[in-house]
């Protein structure tokens, strides 16, 4: 299994700005294909830091990926910097320039003198295109082992490397097709995932498996190992039992797919009533395509009085129970299904904080509503975490008493 380090650039890293998105999808992505990540790294945007990590990682791994630094702007260093170890011209890259420039000409505007910089590579490179942006990429070897420079832009690098970079380290580092499983459990503690696969006993000892985790989801990657099959169903069966439908369909990407997937083929159609998610739910849906299919729309009813007036909630109601409560939650989702015409309507009213709580109720507290035709539920939880935190979850957890309800029936 080869070894490989992956190098982020960017201050904005530096400075505590913007996550490292980049290096957890590569990780994911050379799991799948047998590699063995042993680094990360993240530099700002410094000749001298961005020749020290190349280095570095080049004496760790035979491969190297790279991203950030192939901006227009005076501090993407990433290329000369690169040409500069390695004794390498530069030099523009024809077909990446002639989609530049169409690109600019489509706009009515000009190209600029620093625009060139994200067409130009060092001579002798492999290069990538830039399907949804303008930075090439490219591919450097140097005795022996690889270096690949992507955009740093989290989806110009993603398509990138799935269109293009993925079948470039397969024919060169020869690596024989691997089957492998994706597991997604949502709303569930790592340690019981993890516990979970543990449960699997025997059938972990002819594959890799690794988990990772993002707020409200897990996802748990078997991969085969060499000169054994890979026992999909059976780990799928396993897992299916001791988590149950926390966890997705094998088939399902995400729970707002599978959400889709279980409207369409139940002819149902879906709204939302939001208070303190703030739209999330309908944004979390609508992220994919063609869920315009079955969700008909939302509010963000975030005031006591557009609750009375847009969704029907008495206003008596609130005041006897408050604006966080299962009573106004249920009269949230009722009125929104009953107005709109949507076969099932979700809502959320909480505290998302960081002020606003009370011992009754502290902040993190949600109440959910979700509305049948023939009934309606409601639930209470409380979310720990930040304002961001609550809201991602709660969010989430509102769509999957949708989803669990699709399937129970």
């Amino acid at each position: 299994m080869p070894d490989a380090a992956i190098v982020s650039s960017g201050s904005e890293l530096m400075y505590g700005r913007v996550q490292d998105e980049n290096a957890c999808f590569l990780s994911g992505r050379l799991f799948e294909r047998g590699f063995t990540v042993r680094a990360h790294m993240a530099v700002g945007d410094s000749r001298e830091d961005i020749a020290r990590a190349v280095a570095d990682a080049m004496r760790i791994a035979p491969l190297v990926l790279f991203t950030g630094g192939l901006g227009p702007t005076d501090d993407d260093l990433t290329t000369e910097t690169l040409a500069g170890m390695f004794g390498l011209a530069l030099e523009i890259h024809g077909p990446s320039r002639t989609r530049m420039d169409d690109f600019f000409a489509s706009m009515k505007r000009v190209v600029l003198r620093t625009d060139f910089k994200m067409v130009t590579v060092p001579r002798g490179a492999f290069v990538f295109p830039n399907e949804v942006g303008l930075a090439a990429g490219y591919a450097l070897e140097n005795e022996g082992r690889i270096l690949v420079v992507m955009p740093g832009v989290p989806r110009e690098m993603r398509r990138m490397f799935d269109a293009h970079v993925a079948a470039y380290l397969e024919k060169h580092f020869h690596l024989p097709p691997r089957g492998f499983l994706v597991a997604r459990v949502i709303l569930t503690r790592e340690a019981e995932v993890n516990g979970a696969v543990l449960g699997l006993g025997k059938l972990l000892d002819n594959v890799e498996w690794g988990i990772t985790t993002r707020p409200g989801i897990n996802t748990v990657t078997f991969l085969q190992k060499a000169g054994h099959d890979l026992p999909a169903g059976e780990l799928a069966d396993g897992l299916r039992r001791a988590l149950g439908d926390n966890m997705l369909a094998i088939s399902s990407p995400s729970l707002e797919d599978e959400l889709i997937s279980l409207l369409r083929e139940r002819n149902l159609t879906l709204a939302c009533a939001e208070s303190c998610t703030g739209g999330y739910i309908a944004k979390r849906i609508t992220d994919v395509p063609g869920s315009s299919d079955v969700f008909l729309g939302g509010v963000v009813a975030y005031s006591n009085a557009l609750k009375t007036s847009m969704l029907g909630v008495p206003a008596s109601l609130i005041q006897e129970h408050g604006a966080v409560s299962v009573e106004v939650a249920a009269s949230m989702a009722r009125g929104m299904r009953e107005r709109i015409g949507a076969h099932i309507a979700v809502s959320t009213t909480g505290i998302a904080g960081p002020g606003g709580g009370s011992a009754q109720k502290p902040v993190g507290t949600v109440c959910f509503g979700i509305s049948a035709p023939h009934a309606t539920w409601t639930h209470t939880t409380v979310i720990r975490g930040d304002r961001e935190r609550v809201r991602a979850l709660a969010s989430l957890q509102a769509l999957n008493y949708a989803r669990t309800y699709c399937i129970s029936i």
